[in-house]
C-alpha cells in the first residue's frame, strides 16, 4: 500500500528541491554580501561585539544603521559614534540626555551598564543612527566571510551552490521543452488519427 500517491509524491519532491534552491541562494547572497560589506555596506552595517546594549543589541548581532542629523536626535535612540578620546572605535549606545549650550552633544549609556558614559559625545562624533538588529547574525555572516576567503572555502560556499542552481535551472528548462514537444509530438498523431478515420468513412 503507497503511503502517496503520485501527485503528492510530486509535490514533495518539488517542494524539497524549492527550499534546497532558497538555501543556497540565501547562502551565496550572505557570502557576497560579506565580501561587499568593507566597501559597500561599512557604514550601514556592522557586528556586534560588545554585551554593553544586551539584551536589546546582544553580542553577535548584525546593527542596522542610517545616517542621522544630529539635531534630530531624541532621547532613547541609539546611535553609534567615536568617543571624543579614542576616534578609532566605534561604540553604539542610547542617547540619555541631550546638551544644546554652546554645541550641541549628547550622553550616552549602554543598557547593560550602571553608569552613562563618562565623556560627552559631540554632535561631529555621531555616526549614525541604529534602526535594528538581527541576533547572532552579525556572527554567522563575519564567520561565513572568513571561511570563503579561502579557496576550499570559497569552492564550497559559492562555486558549488551556483554549479547546482545553473544546473537546476537548466534541468527545468529541459523538462520543460521535452514535455512541449511530446504534447506538439502528441497532439500531430492525434491530428492524423482524426485525417485517417475522415479518410476511412
Amino acid at each position: 500500500m503507497l503511503l502517496f500517491n503520485k501527485n503528492t509524491r510530486k509535490f514533495i519532491k518539488l517542494l524539497i528541491k524549492w527550499i534546497s534552491n532558497l538555501v543556497l541562494s540565501l547562502l551565496i547572497m550572505e557570502t557576497v554580501l560579506f565580501f561587499l560589506l568593507p566597501t559597500g555596506f561599512a557604514s550601514s552595517l556592522a557586528v556586534v561585539y560588545s554585551g554593553s546594549m544586551e539584551p536589546v543589541m546582544p553580542t553577535g548581532a548584525l546593527a542596522v544603521m542610517q545616517t542621522v542629523v544630529p539635531a534630530q536626535i531624541e532621547v532613547g535612540d541609539i546611535i553609534s559614534f567615536n568617543p571624543p578620546n579614542y576616534p578609532n572605535q566605534i561604540v553604539s549606545h542610547r542617547v540619555i540626555a541631550i546638551h544644546n549650550n554652546d554645541t550641541l552633544s549628547f550622553t550616552t549609556k549602554g543598557d547593560a551598564n550602571e553608569d552613562s558614559d563618562w565623556e560627552q559625545v559631540p554632535a561631529a562624533n555621531v555616526l549614525s543612527k541604529v534602526i535594528f538588529n538581527i541576533p547572532y547574525m552579525g556572527y554567522i555572516l563575519e564567520n561565513i566571510a572568513q571561511y570563503s576567503k579561502s579557496n576550499m572555502g570559497f569552492i564550497i560556499l559559492v562555486g558549488f551552490p551556483t554549479v547546482w542552481l545553473i544546473g537546476s535551472a537548466l534541468r527545468d528548462i529541459n523538462i520543460t521543452v521535452s514535455s512541449d514537444k511530446r504534447r506538439e509530438r502528441q497532439q500531430a498523431k492525434l491530428l492524423k488519427q482524426q485525417k485517417r478515420r475522415k479518410f476511412h468513412r
